[in-house]
């Protein structure tokens, strides 16, 4: 055989080495790419939206035939079913999932807003998002600590980053203290707490939906105990029994439509959920808190729970406290982008701008054409509450 010839079937066997050795690489690569898949589907089946729960869990090819698990998830049933489903690949399964609440919290996972309204931000740093506020006395559940940060997740399920200065870390024995404990909670918009029942000195403002534990009744004030031992007195006409609040709380529409018109003209705030400011959903989550029911934090969320109402018609079906959603239409999927609460007689009121009221009727001097013409759907509460995303506080665990 000639030298050519040897050359030839040299390069040929090369080739088809390299052939055999692309294929199973990509072979691998394939059943990787499953195993991904396999994870995703598992993580939306849990967790259907990421600012209600965590998991973020990702495949990392190891040596030889190792797969490492990465990430993070607050729910072990989650990570079992991933581990389970993916115990019979061909792989070598490496479980680097962190489940939270992190571990080097110990058994301090619960906390308590100690300040009137506490921000919450995307991103644990000063210059991200306000996504939602939380309210004096709200007990929250701690997932991790970053620097001067937690991730917190609130009685809604929301989750978010806030200071840690303005948390009382507490374990949960401390945690069931502050819950069993009689406490007060305020009743008017704003006001404040005073050092002395004189009123002679200012500890902290307070806002509407803070909650205290109730210390002693004097004939003009109430003496409170905040979540970080600070002590104070406030008017008692502001406040009221919390447990006598909580479970005679009736929802209705007059109610609910009450409530929202004493925030009128209160300014728009992003990521606001608090009678200091409020955005669109925010407005619509604390008129329903004061009125003693916890609903979802954002408009696409609130979209999803409570009984729908025929709106094709026009507004004939529609309640007072009925929520209106507004957005537009992509792909044969609706957008909501933006929430009302329903008044009566074609009229609703919500926050843009500020807490204002306008009308579906063209014929009204308040009538917003851009409203009309982005209206989407429209939901019921009042009925609904202790179907999912609609829970009474009475009936909430944290509380």
């Amino acid at each position: 055989m000639r030298n050519s010839d040897n050359r030839f079937l040299n390069i040929c066997l090369y080739a088809f080495s390299l052939l055999i050795v692309i294929l199973t690489i990509s072979c691998k690569q394939s059943k990787v790419d499953d195993s991904q898949s396999v994870i995703d589907r598992i993580s939306a089946k849990y967790i259907p939206d990421r600012r209600e729960g965590i998991c973020t869990i990702s495949i990392v090819k190891g040596k030889g035939n190792v797969l490492i698990l990465k990430g993070e998830t607050d729910n072990k049933q989650a990570k079992d079913e991933i581990l389970d489903s993916l115990s019979g690949s061909n792989f070598d399964i490496l479980d680097s999932i962190i489940v939270l609440p992190s571990s080097d919290l110990g058994e301090y996972i619960y906390g308590l807003v100690t300040l009137s309204v506490i921000n919450l931000r995307r991103f644990p740093e000063h210059s991200a998002e306000m996504v939602s506020q939380s309210l004096l006395g709200t007990p929250l559940k701690i997932l991790k600590s970053e620097d001067y940060w937690l991730l917190v997740q609130t009685p809604d399920k929301y989750i978010a980053w806030t200071e840690k200065s303005s948390i009382q870390i507490v374990n949960f024995n401390e945690a069931m203290s502050w819950k069993n404990s009689p406490k007060v909670i305020f009743i008017d918009n704003t006001g404040w707490i005073y050092k002395t029942a004189e009123e002679k000195e200012v500890i902290s403002d307070i806002v509407a939906g803070c909650t205290m534990k109730n210390a002693g009744i004097s004939e003009s004030h109430i003496k409170v105990f905040l979540p970080d031992g600070r002590e104070g007195f406030i008017k008692k006409n502001s406040v009221r029994d919390y447990n006598v609040w909580k479970n005679d709380t009736i929802l209705n529409g007059e109610k609910v439509y009450k409530y929202a018109s004493s925030l009128m003209g209160l300014p728009y705030l992003w990521g606001g959920s608090s009678s200091k400011g409020v955005d669109c959903s925010g407005f619509v989550q604390t008129v329903y808190f004061f009125n003693g029911v916890i609903i979802s934090r954002d408009a696409s969320l609130q979209a999803l729970h409570g009984s729908k109402v025929d709106i094709t018609g026009g507004w004939s079906n529609l309640k007072t406290g009925d929520l209106l959603f507004f957005g537009s239409v992509r792909n044969s999927r609706q957008h909501v982008t933006h929430v009302a609460i329903y008044k009566g007689d074609s009229e609703f009121i919500h926050s843009s701008g500020r807490v204002m009221i306008n009308s579906l009727d063209s014929t009204r001097t308040n009538f917003s054409s851009y409203r009309k013409n982005s209206l989407l759907s429209a939901r019921r509460i009042i009925g609904s509450v202790g179907s999912s995303g609609i829970v009474a506080v009475k009936n909430h665990d944290w509380y």
